[in-house]
């Protein structure tokens, strides 16, 4: 777009669209402030929506199923190898992703919220300058920043489309399924992308720095699903960046 000369103003900026921000948005039109939202996408969703939680979830569902035709073998019921059309499974998982975003956008409508695409730059306490938008500027009386987090690149090896070593994002394009797969990091989003990767066929590996899995997780209640993970996985590495140890 073609950076314009608004200017406007706005009771309540809140600046990223994504469920953090969304939520804030909702919640003060609710209580019936006048909301602006400002995010670089063109729509509500952020990279939970977009790049990580719905399209893993999504993914994982597929996975699931993969694992159910292979968990009934002991019962008497077999089902020949599955043929992936990773085209067609890129096409589904995108149309839940868009359903969801579209309905962010009913939303946020029914709110009266008013979305700008853009990129927002604090000016001074009461005011931003956006690029790439079609507003210039605007003043605010409150702000809300929900900018989210990115992926951290390894040193001197930024992710590039297309290539070997991938961040979530890229990982979720499923551009193919590697004959192994190596996934540093034990976090949710590590360990979902590890579940649809093995489910699909790889040989995953999984390695960590810390002693465990799911640090944020209550060690009981994550303890079932490492155990199914110690099946699924080809390996399970800790203290990484030291002297590993395999689980």
């Amino acid at each position: 777009m073609v950076m314009g000369e608004l200017s406007q103003d706005t009771e309540v900026l809140v600046i990223g669209a994504g469920p953090g921000g969304y939520a804030a948005a909702f919640r003060a039109a609710d209580l019936g402030m006048d909301v602006t939202m400002v995010d670089v996408a063109e729509r509500p969703g952020g990279a939970c929506v977009f790049r990580g939680c719905i399209p893993s979830k999504a993914l994982l569902f597929m996975a699931d199923l993969l694992h159910d035709t292979r968990r009934v073998a002991p019962m008497g019921i077999t089902f020949g190898e599955p043929e992936l059309d990773l085209g067609k499974i890129r096409d589904w998982k995108n149309g839940v992703v868009d359903q969801l975003a579209e309905g962010l956008v009913t939303l946020s409508e029914k709110r009266g919220i008013q979305r700008i695409q853009g990129r927002a730059f604090f000016e001074n306490s009461k005011e931003v300058r956006l690029q790439d938008s079609e507003v210039s500027r605007i003043r605010f009386r409150h702000a809300i920043l929900a900018t989210g987090s990115h992926p951290r690149p390894l040193p001197d090896r930024p992710f590039e489309k297309g290539s070997r070593i991938m961040d979530s994002a890229g990982a979720l394009e499923l551009p193919d399924i590697p004959e192994r797969l190596l996934i540093l990091g034990g976090g949710y989003i590590a360990l979902e992308m590890g579940s649809v990767y093995a489910a699909l066929g790889s040989r995953v590996t999984v390695a960590v720095r810390s002693e465990r899995l799911l640090r944020g997780a209550d060690p009981d209640l994550a303890e079932p699903l490492i155990r199914r993970l110690k099946e699924t996985f080809e390996n399970i590495w800790f203290n990484s960046n030291s002297r590993p140890r395999r689980y």
